[in-house]
């Protein structure tokens, strides 16, 4: 026996929201056809449609994105790191709990074993035509990172991937759908593993871009860009006989997305909706100014404010942790603070000696190190420079590129003392920013429930209703 289904597949929104009020149009104009011509579909996302580091998206609790999933009239989602990392444990549990899209994560659970908030390990869909089509989904885990800030404990990915899918074979599933938040790479490296077991994968994370399927190992691999520039369609036409499957041949493709697109009446007005929610929560002002703010003024009281949240001897921040826009006189509001600092680092509080601190302040005149680009690791805008360094409980005198008089708090820095620094998550890895003299510092701890702009705007809260002066 011989049926088609046809995968409509999306990715990696990340708040593109002049696109999604479009790709949801073209969705829905395109299901109608199907239904239409008696064709079956499956339409699926691939996680990261959710993201904090959006105005619109935190303001609403992320209640925003699960109400536009609902109005196109996903079947699944697979759980991105946007929908994880940037959310508390009772956040994400909650968001899993009350959406009506199932969310799929196979590879990541409590750390009592038992599933995520509303989490599934896997779902089986029956389409139109009766094909069965098991679907389960996995996501990058990070190594060790949710298992450290939310408690949450990795399982093996493979294992997970071959227990879902014996499962769902058991369940009765014609055809197994991967739903992958692994990015490209590891899902052409994961389909030599499962070859034999799932038939299709559909990728996300790495945001490429496959015009046309790629097949590996006998897996067929779609992913659709990101930002809603695109809608993928994969049309399968399956042999099915005596509880046997094959592909008998597929065909794949890109739907572009632009502005020219036509509008979702629907998912326009939830965005509008959305919108007006978002106004009156950057409305709150957080604290007065007298004079204008600049960039590196910004960074300054960042680095006074991780400080201060963990009454550190020091407190460093790095000039990406805000792009570089200044702040007028006058009122600061939490939208001000949010346009501005648009990353999503946790604050952290490590050890480091002296002697790092020493080669920190001096790294940072340093132009090759200062003009590093950083990407991912939670940085907003991508390929913005990690910049300066300011230091909060730290003075020095800098002459014709010599530095001296280093002071912690008064006292004449010691190479050798360990001393107690807060700052941002970025900061623990060299790597990431750039600064080679973080490497091999201690951490101490994680801010787990707050991110450092929170930190920043608790700060100024403070200082207004304290009348405390900002020091600059």
């Amino acid at each position: 026996m011989n049926k088609t289904i046809t995968i409509l597949h999306t990715n990696d929104l990340h708040g593109n929201y002049d696109l999604i009020v479009r790709q949801a149009g073209y969705i829905k104009k395109r299901v109608r056809e199907l239904k239409a011509q008696g064709e079956s579909y499956l339409l699926v996302d691939g996680g990261d449609h959710l993201d904090m580091s959006i105005n619109e998206c935190l303001a609403t609790d992320g209640h925003m994105h699960l109400e536009m999933l609902a109005d196109v009239g996903y079947h699944a989602m697979s759980v991105g790191n946007n929908e994880l990392l940037r959310s508390t444990p009772a956040l994400i549990r909650k968001h899993s709990r009350e959406s009506s899209i199932p969310w799929l994560l196979s590879n990541l659970v409590e750390g009592d074993g038992t599933p995520i908030g509303g989490m599934k390990e896997t779902l089986l869909v029956t389409v139109d035509n009766g094909v069965k089509v098991g679907l389960f989904g996995a996501t990058d885990q990070f190594e060790d990172l949710y298992e450290n800030k939310h408690g949450f404990r990795n399982l093996e990915t493979l294992t997970a991937i071959k227990k879902a899918v014996a499962d769902l074979k058991a369940q009765g599933a014609d055809v197994i759908v991967f739903l992958s938040h692994l990015g490209y790479g590891a899902d052409v490296e994961m389909a030599k593993e499962v070859s034999g077991l799932v038939d299709v994968i559909v990728g996300a994370h790495s945001h490429t871009v496959l015009q046309s399927p790629v097949v590996e190992s006998g897996v067929v691999i779609v992913q659709a860009g990101s930002h809603g520039q695109f809608v993928g369609e994969l049309q399968l036409d399956l042999h099915i006989e005596n509880g046997l499957h094959k592909i008998e041949s597929f065909e794949g493709k890109l739907v572009e997305i632009t502005l020219e697109s036509e509008i979702d009446a629907s998912m326009e007005a939830i965005l509008e909706k959305g919108r007006e929610e978002t106004n009156e929560f950057l409305s709150e002002v957080l604290f007065t100014t007298r004079e204008d703010l600049t960039h590196v003024d910004i960074i300054q009281l960042m680095a006074d404010a991780v400080r201060d949240y963990w009454k550190s001897e020091v407190g460093i921040m790095y000039g990406g942790a805000a792009v570089d826009q200044g702040l007028e006189s006058g009122d600061v509001t939490k939208g001000d603070v949010y346009n501005r600092c648009k990353s999503m680092h946790s604050p952290v509080l490590m050890e480091l000696k002296g002697e790092q601190i020493a080669r920190l302040i001096e790294d940072s005149f340093n132009g090759e190190v200062t003009s590093k680009q950083v990407y991912g690791n939670g940085f907003r805008p991508h390929g913005i420079p990690i910049g300066a360094l300011a230091f909060s409980g730290v003075t020095c005198s800098h002459h014709d590129g010599i530095i001296s008089d280093v002071k912690v708090n008064g006292e004449s820095l010691v190479e050798e003392k360990v001393y107690r620094v807060g700052t941002g998550s970025p900061l623990l890895y060299e790597e990431v920013c750039g600064y080679s003299s973080v490497k091999g510092n201690t951490l101490i701890e994680v801010g787990k429930t707050e991110m450092v702009k929170d930190v920043f705007m608790n700060y100024l809260r403070a200082c207004r209703e304290n009348s405390v002066m900002l020091n600059l």
